[in-house]
């Protein structure tokens, strides 16, 4: 018989607790050390990297913001109670509607991390959200995808979205690599694309 492991019941119930009470919390997993420690600090040190849209808003992500200093930094969830751990320049909608609130070419960087199969589930929706990512990138501005690679969060392989087609793989920065798969429980892994020139 397995043992049964509670420590994603008590991080669970740890940052549902600091997300009731508003309070900034980390989620200390290898995925977030990862994003945390290298991926997101290896983004804001690029020149280029001004611009920068942070997908899906939590306790654990309100600190990210200082992570980008001197960077416009503009935060997106479609679930109005989010906004208080959002950016100061906040987005109430889901990221399908991001041409309502962004000029064509206006980001560098858009990062949607545990959204794709979190929210983002049917195939129409990944394409109209990847679509409107790729009109709000500059020509080869970045979109970092990082997704669960089990069954029950990955509707599809999300390299089959036609809306990537107007991207191509480039290496998750930090990393040195196109696909960077973590050693966690849900196969959480990084995936960068960036927006063709043409």
């Amino acid at each position: 018989m397995r043992a049964f492991d509670a420590t994603p019941v008590l991080r669970a119930l740890r940052v549902g607790m600091c997300e009731a009470l508003g309070l900034e919390t980390r989620v200390d997993t290898e995925d977030r050390r990862l994003l945390e420690a290298l991926i997101l600090p290896a983004c804001a040190a690029r020149d280029e990297c001004r611009r920068v849209l942070f997908v899906g808003c939590a306790a654990y992500t309100r600190g990210y913001e200082r992570l980008f200093p001197g960077c416009e930094y503009l935060t997106i969830d479609p679930a109005p109670r989010r906004r208080r751990y959002g950016a100061m320049r906040h987005i109430v909608a889901g990221l399908q509607d991001l041409d309502r609130h962004v000029a064509p070419g206006a980001l560098d960087l858009v990062v949607c991390n545990g959204v794709f199969g979190w929210g983002l589930d049917t195939r129409a929706d990944c394409d109209a959200a990847f679509a409107a990512c790729g009109r709000a990138l500059r020509p080869g501005g970045v979109l970092l995808l990082g997704w669960n690679d089990i069954p029950s969060r990955r509707p599809f392989p999300p390299e089959t979205l036609a809306a990537l087609q107007a991207f191509e793989p480039c290496c998750v920065p930090g990393l040195g690599a196109t696909r960077v798969p973590t050693r966690t429980r849900n196969r959480h892994t990084f995936d960068a694309y960036a927006r063709r020139c043409t």
